[in-house]
């Protein structure tokens, strides 16, 4: 099985570009699973890293165990050990980790534009965003992504509520909350 990891800091479109590989892979019939870590593992309280990478391992299991040969993980990572326990997590042969990235304005525009109007947690997304954008870019074995410019389609916004406000993790620990 190969996992191609895409990270970045909250904003950055890991879930936008997911999406569009999924597209064109569907287009082209490859078989292949999307998991999305920080939707997967959603929950208040908040998991703690063990419960979190054990959720991520066990639907990452299943998926080899259905014959998927292909995932796609997005994760908002922000140390090297987290990319290690991840990567433990998801159990692929191989993979490849892209980080991406985007300026703090482009971020800031980006999380504002996808949240719901009046949510609590906007303000603390933005300067959690902003920090994990300095400490992602500090990850070893990932190569940076180009920044990608595809829009989202009109009107699209997110269809759930936002969880509890993200919080700044210590670093080292797993950003469980992050987008």
């Amino acid at each position: 099985m190969f996992a191609l990891v895409l990270t970045g800091p909250p904003g950055a479109g890991k879930t936008s570009v997911m999406e569009a590989l999924s597209d064109a892979l569907v287009v082209e019939d490859v078989q292949h699973a999307m998991i999305e870590t920080e939707a997967l593992t959603s929950a208040h309280p908040a998991l703690d890293d063990d419960q979190w990478l054990a959720a991520v391992q066990a639907v990452c299991g299943l998926y080899r165990r259905f014959g998927y040969e292909l995932l796609l993980v997005a994760a908002t990572l922000e140390a090297d050990d987290d990319l290690r326990c991840l990567l433990a997590a998801v159990g692929a042969d191989e993979h490849g980790v892209v980080r991406l990235e985007a300026d703090a304005e482009t971020l800031r525009r980006r999380i504002v534009e996808r949240e719901p109007e009046g949510w609590s947690g906007l303000d603390e997304l933005v300067d959690v965003s902003a920090r994990l954008r300095a400490a992602i870019a500090d990850l070893e074995g990932c190569r940076a992504g180009a920044q990608h410019r595809w829009p989202a389609p009109a009107g699209r916004r997110r269809a759930h509520p936002r969880r509890v406000p993200a919080r700044a993790a210590p670093r080292g620990r797993l950003s469980r909350r992050g987008r």
